[in-house]
């Protein structure tokens, strides 16, 4: 796929050791297209330089535009854009996955620079780790670079502090790029991607996740929880054939906010209506006598 300058005129714009997710995100339930307003990320362009178009035609909202990242969804552009040898725009999972486009650069601006910051994220009292998946979109222009950074206070970029050295992406092919949270622990965190390419063409992140292996969570624990349906439409049942006593459910979204609770009196098998969720992904907390357990579920 060939990178094209557009005329500055045009524009668009669980065991002991199983995980514990604290967040995670793959980007599916955003609107295509969308360089704003994308749940509750924050997206920050500092370099605020208009970016590169696509050649042969290719159009999507906000193609050309000064952005952060964008979330692209390669099926939906106009015509498709289909896997090749030499560029590959297709998400990880899903249709979706957050991209930063090449910025033109200038005297001022020679690289991106460009940052995709998580909602603020409490972690664990120790074992955390945060992982993601990413690659460059083009052969030619390959050589995306990126660097993550940690902030304890505000999503403003000169709170953030470096959690690693500058990184290199490969063509193609996602790789999964993690790294220890230790040095955070306990604390609410927010975690941010900075794009800083030199002018190449396109860097692609995928299926988001913030982990812990440290909560208790007790895989035999959980494989005695049944929760049907799943997916569900109105109401999920939780229940167990092992005299295992709930004291409550707590239902989070896939930013950590608590979204529904449900006290219960010792009650080996519950009831949850969740008719009132939007569609998407939910971990459901469920405390009992014995430990605490994390099931995740899918609200069509």
């Amino acid at each position: 796929m060939k990178k094209l300058l557009l005329s500055f005129l045009f524009i668009g714009s669980l065991g002991a050791n199983a995980q514990t997710v604290l967040f995670e995100d793959n980007f599916d339930s955003y609107t295509n297209f969308a360089k704003a307003s994308v749940g509750n990320w924050t997206l920050t362009d500092i370099d605020l330089r208009p970016t590169y178009g696509f050649g042969g035609g290719t159009t999507f909202t906000n193609s050309g535009t000064a952005m952060a990242y964008i979330v692209f969804n390669s099926t939906a552009v106009t015509p498709a854009l289909v896997p090749s040898a030499t560029s590959n725009w297709a998400a990880r999972s899903g249709q979706k996955a957050m991209a930063c486009i090449a910025a033109v650069p200038n005297a001022t601006f020679p690289t991106n620079d460009d940052w995709l910051i998580t909602p603020q994220i409490t972690l664990a009292a120790s074992e955390n780790t945060v992982s993601f998946w990413a690659k460059s979109c083009d052969a030619t222009y390959a050589a995306e670079e990126f660097q993550v950074f940690v902030s304890t206070g505000t999503t403003a970029v000169a709170s953030f502090v470096p959690l690693s050295a500058v990184e290199m992406t490969l063509f193609g092919v996602y790789n999964e790029y993690t790294y220890d949270l230790s040095a955070y622990n306990g604390q609410a965190v927010y975690i941010a991607i900075r794009c800083v390419s030199a002018d190449q063409f396109g860097f692609m992140v995928d299926d988001f996740s913030v982990t812990t292996t440290a909560l208790g969570v007790n895989e035999s624990l959980a494989n005695k929880f049944s929760t049907y349906p799943n997916p569900v439409d109105n109401v999920i049942n939780v229940s167990n054939n092992y005299n295992v006593l709930l004291t409550d459910v707590n239902v989070t979204d896939i930013n950590g906010r608590i979204v529904k609770t449900l006290s219960v009196n010792n009650l080996s098998e519950v009831q949850l209506n969740v008719s009132d969720l939007n569609s998407g992904v939910y971990f459901m907390n469920i405390n009992t006598d014995s430990g605490k357990v994390v099931k995740k579920f899918i609200k069509s």
